[in-house]
């Protein structure tokens, strides 16, 4: 009979040959794919693939830990600059499938829009503990198709508009926050501050509630935000370490609080629907849209006084996507724009006056007057301005694909990039800032969104992207503008809001200062590519 320590070196060295394996079978292919074809791409080992130019390249730009995954392919991309579309291949199996990392506009419009490529499999285990499941973000075909116009009219810039009274409602609460800060003294901790503030606006219209998790503690908010702190730790040190069983389950047992959360919202709600309390037209949440498309289904089954479970369940994953995308990135962007203001007095003065001149000289009218004529936020260029500038400097995700046979990209010389076997991410980090398709991508200049296309400024077409093109591009997009554009007529007047980087280093004890390529606020990967930034918040006389 064997022992147990023969057993243990059995099943060692069966996994040992199947790694191995699989690894041959990784490099073999990308080989005869790829190198043997001489397609652009860095120094090639036959071992590691790629594996060691990004270790070489975290310490030749001496690289923070917990910068953003993407940037470290921007990083990467700066060697292929003088190439026709700064496009090329990475092999880092077996982290992730093939990459045909691309900094283009022609290859973003061609990816998303000309060949409408979908989404990889490889989205589904990353966003699963945010999920819980297969949410409409990473699915394709009549089941994306489905569920996409399911949710659709909730977003549309026309109802989004008439939710200006939730917005407001939450951002007076935000207002009354960052006044504390700024009477106190302290150092705020911007980030954690807005995202609650963030968190607070998709739970009214993803939800259709109120969570509160500005001024308290809310299971949703609390499981959700400890998730992403958790996934990210485990990203941070390596991805192997994301699937470690502490934090696999971690994610488990947040993943059941969610569940449970957003499962009781939705017996609630359809009770409230089959009691007629619920106007069809009037309630466009996310939780009232799946349950609209549920009960019109199910008209021959009109007396059901519960759920379908695999409904429930459906649509738990779903709601769990849309909760976290209606929030993460807005509030590391309304971060940067209050960075980014504190750094162009110009800019901020500019804002300012277009607030007084379209809103008025009174701050306290500003919720009254917003509430009643929300449609002033359209007239309002330079504050959108402001808010594309700041998404092009730090845009909060890329475009990610995956190739299929047949379908090659194409550069204006001719060059041929194919996408067979390969997963295309437009990397809008290094695209919205290459030097190629924007003057002065480094300065931060709200005015080239106000120009016409004979000034140098004006944006090359299909180079800005945060929100993607296509018919996959983001939903929430109307909901991200509002946002933005009415947290800034709320603060933008009330506060000074400048970074205390220094006064935080010192109280932390903090000597070795991180950058990325000289940005102390760099994007990291805790989210929408939020920073860390922490300020000061003080009232102008």
């Amino acid at each position: 009979m064997a022992s147990w320590t023969d057993v243990l070196f059995a099943t060692c060295s069966g996994l040992l040959l199947y790694f191995l394996v699989n690894l041959y079978r990784a490099r073999a292919s990308f080989y005869r794919g790829k190198v043997k074809k001489g397609l652009p791409m860095p120094r090639w080992d036959p071992i590691f693939g790629h594996l060691l130019v990004m270790d070489e390249t975290f310490r030749k730009y001496r690289l923070p830990p917990d910068v953003q995954r993407p940037d470290i392919f921007t990083a990467i991309s700066r060697e292929f600059d003088d190439k026709s579309e700064s496009a090329f291949y990475l092999d880092l199996w077996p982290f992730i499938n093939p990459l045909l990392i691309t900094c283009s506009p022609h290859h973003g419009i061609q990816t998303t829009q000309n060949h409408e490529l979908n989404k990889p499999d490889d989205l589904v285990p990353f966003l699963h503990p945010i999920t819980g499941g297969n949410s409409f973000f990473s699915i394709n075909g009549d089941e994306w198709k489905h569920a996409r116009a399911i949710f659709a009219s909730g977003f549309n810039t026309n109802y989004i508009l008439n939710q200006t009274e939730h917005i407001i409602q939450e951002a007076e609460v935000y207002v009354d926050v960052l006044k504390e800060y700024a009477t106190k003294g302290d150092i705020c901790l911007l980030n954690e501050v807005t995202v609650r503030y963030t968190m607070d606006i998709s739970g009214a219209l993803t939800l259709n509630k109120r969570l509160h998790a500005q001024r308290g503690g809310d299971a949703l908010v609390s499981a959700m935000r400890n998730t992403l702190d958790w996934h990210f730790l485990g990203e941070l040190r390596t991805p192997l370490v994301r699937w470690s069983p502490l934090i696999r389950l971690i994610a488990w047992y947040n993943g059941r609080k969610m569940n449970h959360y957003i499962a009781a919202e939705l017996d609630k709600r359809f009770t409230e629907w089959k009691s007629g309390a619920v106007s069809p037209s009037a309630n466009r949440t996310a939780i009232d849209l799946a349950i609209a498309d549920y009960l019109s289904k199910r008209k021959d089954k009109a007396e059901e006084d519960r759920l379908d479970p695999d409904f429930k369940d459906w649509a738990v994953v779903q709601l769990r996507m849309l909760f976290f995308v209606a929030h993460d990135s807005t509030s590391a962007t309304i971060c940067y724009i209050f960075y980014l203001l504190s750094k162009n007095a110009t800019a901020l003065q500019k804002l300012r006056d277009e607030h007084e001149q379209v809103l008025g000289t009174k701050l306290a009218d500003v919720p009254n007057l917003l509430r009643e004529q929300p449609q002033l936020l359209n007239k309002l260029p330079y504050t959108t301005a402001v808010i594309k500038e700041t998404l092009r400097i730090f845009p909060p995700a890329s475009g990610f694909r995956i190739g299929k046979p047949g379908v090659d990209l194409e550069d204006d010389d001719g060059s041929r990039y194919p996408t067979e076997d390969t997963r295309v991410w437009v990397l809008h980090s290094r695209l919205h800032n290459h030097p190629k398709y924007w003057k002065d991508p480094e300065i931060f200049t709200p005015e080239r969104w106000l120009v016409g296309p004979e000034d140098p400024l004006y944006p090359r077409r299909g180079a800005w992207r945060p929100f993607e093109f296509g018919p996959r591009n983001c939903l929430g997009q109307a909901l991200s503008m509002l946002d933005l554009k009415v947290t800034l007529c709320m603060t933008a007047r009330r506060f000074d809001i400048n970074d205390a980087y220094d006064e935080w280093d010192k109280l932390k004890g903090i000597t070795r200062v991180r950058t990325f390529f000289g940005e102390r606020a760099y994007q990291c990967g805790n989210g929408g590519g939020r920073s860390a930034p922490c300020g000061w918040v003080s009232m102008p006389d």
